[in-house]
């Protein structure tokens, strides 16, 4: 049913919920769902897509939105009328009035031609300033080997593995030429629980 929603009962637990991997959870899922998607006939997609939403607008110039002239920064995301968030959410930089003037808006169509088409000045290779207070105030809060490990993302059945070496540029590193991705045992890839209500 499409107005309910499945709640996993290995979650009965909620004050243990929180120590879960929920960023990995939700990354794993997004990874599944977008390669899902390349699927002749596929016609839906689930997932965090505004996380891809984001990811798209601060690296593809084409596709962004244009800024409005405020900016949110650093503690100025107000939760209530008397406490602040601590840092604001990567996501609030478009929290500002939209200018749609250079953006498309129509069909998938238009839109895939805009990406065949793109010249390489129109992709943000380094979005992250990385002397930016906002990154850094993320960044230090955890160890970069962590943040940087080629991994397995796991969400119930759904392993996906990350690999960030692949995009380390993105960061202001150096971008070697990254090993061949060992693709061997894809078993785990084709797992799902889909349709199958009740399946451990």
């Amino acid at each position: 049913n499409p107005d309910t929603v499945t709640i996993s009962y290995k979650i009965r637990d909620i004050v243990e919920a929180r120590n879960y991997s929920w960023g990995s959870a939700v990354l794993a899922f997004l990874y599944r769902e977008l390669c899902n998607a390349t699927i002749k006939g596929k016609a839906a997609i689930g997932g965090a897509l505004q996380l891809l939403q984001i990811w798209a607008w601060s690296r593809i110039i084409p596709l962004c939105p244009g800024l409005g002239a405020e900016r949110v920064y650093m503690g100025q995301v107000q939760i209530d009328n008397n406490r602040l968030l601590p840092a604001a959410p990567y996501g609030a930089t478009w929290n500002c009035e939209h200018n749609f003037t250079r953006t498309v808006r129509t069909t998938v169509r238009v839109i895939r031609n805009i990406l065949d088409e793109m010249q390489s000045d129109q992709f943000i290779w380094q979005p992250y300033d990385m002397d930016s207070d906002v990154i850094m105030a993320y960044a230090t809060d955890f160890n970069p080997q962590l943040w940087r490990s080629s991994c397995p993302l796991i969400f119930y059945a759904i392993v996906e593995i990350h690999h960030p070496e692949r995009v380390i540029r993105q960061f202001g590193m150096r971008q070697n030429i990254p090993e061949v991705t060992d693709t061997r045992d894809m078993s785990l890839h084709q797992i799902s629980h889909k349709n199958r209500t009740g399946t451990d």
